[in-house]
């Protein structure tokens, strides 16, 4: 891959974002900003100093002059803080929103064809617009970076502190500016609307991940610099540390290791679709869409601490189940093909070896397999954690019911946007999705309202309709007519679902109304 500074992508967004002109005008305006931010601070100090030797009868002389000799140290690190976090805000939020309507925005203007049809390779497409799309923003925090260095020295903050605060803004914005990527890329020009959304929905929730500290998984924090950025300036005991299996480890570190690792399969993705039409996209194999389900389920045993609200195997197997049925169904997503694709799997079927598992085919048996190894990592935590979670036999066969129904209402929901993007329906994928949305929408209304009259009646209407009936209170009724009358009736509309893909697999494209 050539250097970042010859990559032409970047080149481009160098010369349109930082003419001379501006770049002065830019450095110019950071430089008076600091100043203005600075005598903040000075003036709010000042301010509280004059009350201070006004009410000096209240105050020791020693303590006072001591608060005096504070005072230079207190200003400086008041406006190295301000600094910093309105660098983290600027940087994070740049990055990830120019991303996000990167490469949207080029298919709106028509220009992206010429883009991804240059010798460009889709690394280097891809690196030249993650740090030329916020290219001003890397410049607005280069300003910023040697009177932040200075602030840093005057209140004697320690240079690791400050390295520390960089490598987190840096990071943070890199991985964020990955995700917006990923968003643009997802959305067609007519879908821009709803990738802006994506976008803002992506910032605040990365954001408001601080509030998971406390929690059963507090190392999730991480994916908010937030969190490794307050330990930082408020030397805040009470914050406490993740932990990695039960090993506490610095915010700043686990912060690298999820964007690090969280952020390869996201370029993987990408590599695998930028050059791609939108038609064609695979966003990933089906074996790595099985090894990153396999990825993001020992993630979360990594991170779990053992304590309320899921301190029992009961819950933690309620919320694993549930966690490994938004990843299937976001795996399945991945596992899309296009009309082309699958009609290639059909015609050529009888001279692969296992048709079922090929590249091109079916998604339910690659669900099936994501599902299995999802309950085996979900054994496996149970015995890691047995002596926390008072591990009991019938956790084992609880869980392997619940993972079989979410696996059954997944595979129909799938196998339905699957039969929905062999259709003519524009932006079939998304109006799939919101199809279902209104069937367990309406599924979620019918029950609630048989509930009213009777509870046993409401329950049952969920279990045959939602997944609900698996996540029952217990003891756990294995003999629940309704969970596997409901478990019959969602493989019977799968199974319809299959057959109308193929049937309209079995005939030409023209023939399909």
């Amino acid at each position: 891959m050539m250097p970042i500074w010859k990559n032409p992508e970047f080149v481009r967004h160098f010369r349109a974002e930082l003419r001379p002109t501006r770049a002065l005008t830019v450095a110019v305006v950071v430089v008076v900003i600091a100043i203005l931010i600075w005598l903040g601070c000075w003036g709010s100090r000042a301010s509280e100093m004059a009350l201070m030797h006004r009410q000096s009868v209240h105050l020791r002389a020693e303590r006072l002059a001591e608060m005096d000799r504070e005072t230079p140290f207190i200003v400086w690190f008041g406006f190295y803080r301000i600094l910093m976090y309105a660098q983290l805000g600027i940087l994070t939020f740049w990055s990830l929103f120019s991303c996000a309507q990167s490469i949207s925005g080029e298919r709106e203007r028509k220009t992206w064809d010429f883009q991804r049809s240059t010798r460009l390779s889709a690394g280097e497409l891809l690196a030249g617009k993650l740090f030329g799309e916020p290219l001003l923003a890397y410049f607005i925090v280069l300003c910023c970076l040697p009177i932040a260095l200075l602030a840093a020295l005057m209140a004697r903050v320690s240079l690791g502190n400050f390295a520390d605060a960089y490598l987190l803004i840096t990071s943070g914005a890199i991985f964020l500016g990955v995700a917006g990527l990923w968003l643009s890329n997802l959305f067609e020009a007519r879908s821009r609307g709803m990738g802006l959304i994506g976008t803002f929905g992506l910032y605040i929730l990365c954001a408001l991940m601080v509030l998971t500290r406390d929690g059963n998984f507090s190392g999730a924090a991480a994916l908010s610099p937030l969190a490794g950025f307050i330990p930082l300036f408020n030397n805040d005991a009470v914050f406490g540390l993740p932990t990695i299996f039960g090993h506490p480890v610095p915010w700043v570190e686990v912060s690298l290791l999820l964007y690090l690792t969280l952020g390869a399969w996201l370029v993987l993705t990408l590599l695998q679709t930028l050059t791609k039409d939108y038609d064609q996209m695979r966003p990933l194999s089906r074996w790595q869409a099985v090894g990153c389900a396999a990825f993001l389920n020992f993630v979360i045993y990594a991170l779990y601490i053992p304590h309320f609200p899921l301190g029992s195997w009961d819950s933690f197997v309620q919320f694993m189940v549930t966690v490994n049925g938004a990843i299937l169904f976001v795996m399945g997503l991945a596992m899309l093909k296009s009309s082309e694709r699958l009609r290639v799997w059909w015609r050529t079927r009888s001279s692969t070896r296992w048709p079922m598992f090929a590249e091109d085919g079916p998604q339910w048996p690659w669900l099936g397999l994501s599902a299995a190894v999802g309950y085996g990592l979900l054994v496996w935590g149970l015995f890691a954690w047995k002596n926390n979670l008072g591990f009991e036999a019938e956790a084992l066969r609880v869980g392997s019911i619940e993972f079989l129904v979410v696996l059954v209402f997944i595979t129909r929901d799938i196998t339905f946007i699957q039969w929905s993007r062999l259709t003519r329906m524009r932006a079939p994928v998304l109006k799939g999705v919101l199809f279902l949305g209104l069937y367990y929408l309406a599924a979620i209304v019918l029950g609630t309202a048989v509930g009213v009259h009777s509870a046993n009646r409401g329950q049952g209407v969920f279990a045959l309709l939602t997944p609900a009936g698996a996540f029952q209170t217990l003891p756990f009724n294995y003999l629940s007519l309704e969970l596997y009358l409901g478990i019959a009736i969602q493989l019977v509309i799968a199974v319809l679902f299959e057959m109308a893909i193929l049937a309209r697999l079995r005939h030409p494209v023209g023939e399909i109304a």
